[in-house]
């Protein structure tokens, strides 16, 4: 293994330092179109920080003939707890995740432990030519990157945990009480997590009640609206049909955020009007809403609703096929 100055001059590279902004770009664009609330940040790891691991993880790299994966990072903090399976999906589809390497905690019952949303991804070849080959060659550095899931409450907890405790766990060992009460704090923010969700879900369901139509919309799905208001038109006609007001209060909001993530929702805005129709045309099926909608609309929900019927038809016959050959 050569030495840090080396590495600090293979990393001193412009347009190292440019693909911080670009690498996470496939699923931002992902998530933008979808409405999620969420912040990004990417990084290059530093010299330092990346010789500071190897020297660490020496012994475990060597005898497990493993590589440092997160040469480059991401994290993605999301202002709703319930957001993270669609982001989780949204990233699986804009990059080439590694599964084996990859760690998603399960929650347990009787336990509150910091949930690990970390997954290793190969890194796209574009991106990969911008480091020397040297980097790759000369040090257990793999053509990876790593991304990681987090709420906007659990994001202050893990940057403490990380620097305070994984960096320093021969320190811990003796105190279990202060190391069971850092995790304590990791547990109330857990609840403020679900909590923030389950007040926003009451008050949506307020406004369903008090037939405040574009408020109930708005606290339901919690999406980043191109125009958060409701049309006239639109308004008028909901206001004359209280069960189907009803039946777009008790909705999956994941199916529509799902359509605007994908590239069927081009030139299709997501504004509450257009949530409204695309609602209608994937989960409701109301005639006369369908008649109102722009064909535009019909159109490309229609053929986003065939593929996913190609899609999990594919999954059934790879798993009718493997249970042939069996």
């Amino acid at each position: 293994m050569r030495g840090i100055e080396e590495l600090s001059r293979l990393l001193d590279r412009e347009e190292i330092r440019s693909l911080e902004k670009e690498l996470g770009g496939a699923i931002q664009k992902k998530l933008e179109k979808s409405g999620i609330y969420f912040r990004i940040f990417a990084r290059v790891k530093e010299a330092g920080s990346i010789w500071h691991k190897l020297e660490w993880k020496r012994a475990e790299y060597e005898a497990k003939n493993k590589k440092l994966q997160d040469l480059a990072g991401i994290r993605i903090v999301l202002y709703y707890m319930d957001d993270i399976p669609i982001c989780k999906e949204l990233l699986k589809s804009a990059y080439s995740v590694i599964e084996k390497d990859s760690h998603e905690d399960i929650p347990k019952v009787n336990e509150f432990n910091p949930l690990r949303m970390n997954y290793v991804c190969h890194m796209p070849e574009e991106f990969v030519q911008r480091f020397p080959k040297e980097i790759f060659e000369n040090y257990r550095i793999d053509k990876t990157f790593e991304v990681q899931i987090r709420t906007t409450f659990s994001e202050g907890w893990h940057e403490v945990d990380h620097d305070v405790r994984y960096k320093h766990k021969e320190e811990w060992e003796q105190h279990y009480e202060l190391s069971r009460e850092l995790n304590g704090i990791y547990a109330t923010l857990e609840v403020c997590d679900r909590s923030m969700v389950n007040l926003l879900e009451r008050l949506a369901y307020q406004n369903y009640k008090n037939m405040q139509i574009e408020a109930m919309i708005r606290n339901k799905y919690r999406l980043r609206f191109e125009n958060p208001a409701i049309s006239v038109p639109l308004l008028e006609f909901l206001q004359k049909d209280t069960e189907l007001v009803k039946r777009i209060y008790r909705s999956p909001r994941e199916i529509p955020m799902r359509f605007f993530a994908s590239s069927l929702s081009e030139g299709i805005p997501l504004t509450v009007d257009n949530l409204v129709l695309v609602c209608n045309e994937l989960c409701l099926g109301q005639k006369e809403l369908e008649d109102r909608t722009p064909m535009l609309i019909r159109e490309r929900t229609g053929q986003w609703q065939e593929k996913q019927k190609i899609s999990i038809n594919m999954k059934k016959s790879v798993d009718t096929e493997f249970l042939l050959i069996i």
